[in-house]
């Protein structure tokens, strides 16, 4: 039987690597994004592998939107057996906590938080009446380790991950697994690391950064559904 990896929040970078490994070992790959045309390249790239993918246009700050492409993703190949939440929305810099009020916060949940929240309730139920399943994340490393410059996308990460540690007490011995990349480095290829290297994130404070290889982390997700260790890994 055929598996598929579902990927909100396609992109050139750890999107496209991470199906791309996937691909390699016989999922069909299920893509979502804002971009219908570089939506398009993407399953360019993975047809010419010879992966089957199927693209789903859709703005991941519209929960409902979200859901719409969740369930346009089950009516094409059912509920995937893995699916990845790996958002890279450069739109917005960044708010410090000591700029950060609740009309702000606000605003950076659906993506953070809500949505997320939202496609896991999605894919759950069914998930769990088979059980099996994989629910993976991309987050930054401030939802772990505190970055008063990057206060407005951590707090709502870490409300995220808090919610990832229930949910594997709850999902983990009913057969799904839950894991989350805590990134604290720039992901090569990537549109913020396009947008640093611009000079786009002078005026947040947040100091240097290390790189890395968006195959390097497509390979631990991999692994992280191979061997199911714990939830949550600080990479960078």
């Amino acid at each position: 039987m055929t598996r598929t990896l579902a990927v909100f929040g396609a992109g050139p970078a750890l999107g496209l690597a991470t199906a791309r490994r996937f691909g390699a070992e016989g999922y069909r790959i299920a893509l979502v994004a804002r971009d219908r045309a570089k939506l398009d390249i993407l399953e360019k790239d993975l047809g010419d592998r010879g992966v089957e993918a199927y693209a789903v246009p859709a703005d991941l700050a519209d929960t409902g939107a979200a859901r719409a492409a969740s369930a346009a993703i089950t009516d094409r190949f059912g509920t995937p057996d893995v699916l990845l939440y790996s958002p890279g929305d450069v739109s917005r810099l960044p708010v410090g906590a000591l700029d950060l009020d609740a009309e702000e916060l606000l605003t950076w949940l659906p993506l953070n938080l809500l949505t997320p929240i939202a496609l896991v309730r999605s894919v759950l139920p069914d998930m769990l009446a088979r059980g099996s399943g994989a629910l993976l994340f991309a987050q930054g490393a401030s939802a772990r380790v505190p970055m008063p410059a990057l206060g407005s996308a951590g707090v709502a990460q870490s409300g995220l991950l808090n919610y990832l540690h229930a949910l594997a007490a709850e999902v983990g011995p009913r057969g799904i697994y839950v894991g989350t990349l805590l990134i604290g480095a720039l992901i090569e290829r990537s549109a913020a690391a396009g947008l640093w290297d611009a000079g786009g994130f002078d005026t947040v404070a947040v100091g240097s950064l290390p790189r890395i290889d968006p195959d390097t982390l497509a390979q631990r997700y991999w692994e992280l559904v191979r061997d199911r260790p714990g939830v949550e890994e600080l990479i960078g």
